[in-house]
């Protein structure tokens, strides 16, 4: 065993002693994670997988609700020409994630478009709620369409 290996490992095990020693310290919880997933506050994804909106969203006028379809829109349309991460990359994401926290964002791209198209669509439920022109999401979506995303017209008001 060389130097160098006995000095990494005496670090290594310095380092985890020190990280034992620090008072108050508790890992988390993964059932809390799940726990606190299920139960979206005032907007967020629910068990099933169907968004509910936030707060603000709810609040949001046409205009802005226009504006957030069309961005989203834009950016799952752009899906096919962002890059995959590499198995390395996710390994290291995946394993991080405890001791640091994140997301899962990014790692696997259909369940995030997935998301997306769940939020998309309690969006636009919220767009013909307030009677404001709609948008067809299959169209938009729809590969090769390149137009700018317009929404359909509004439904007569009685």
């Amino acid at each position: 065993m060389s130097w160098r290996h006995i000095a990494a490992f005496a670090f290594a095990l310095s380092a985890s002693a020190c990280a034992a020693a620090v008072p108050g310290y508790q890992p988390p919880d993964p059932k809390l994670d799940r726990i606190k997933a299920a139960a979206p506050k005032g907007g967020g994804f629910d068990a099933t997988g169907t968004y509910n909106l936030t707060d603000q969203e709810q609040e949001l006028d046409c205009k802005r609700l226009n504006g957030s379809i069309t961005v989203k829109i834009i950016q799952m349309r752009d899906t096919n020409n962002r890059a995959k991460p590499s198995a390395l990359a996710a390994g290291a994401q995946a394993a991080a994630r405890p001791l640091v926290g994140g997301t899962v964002y990014g790692q696997d791209v259909a369940a995030d478009l997935q998301r997306d198209r769940a939020r998309l669509e309690a969006l636009n439920r919220q767009l013909m709620a307030k009677k404001c022109p709609a948008f067809d999401l299959d169209a938009e979506l729809k590969p090769g369409n390149s137009n700018p995303p317009r929404p359909l017209k509004a439904p007569k008001k009685a």
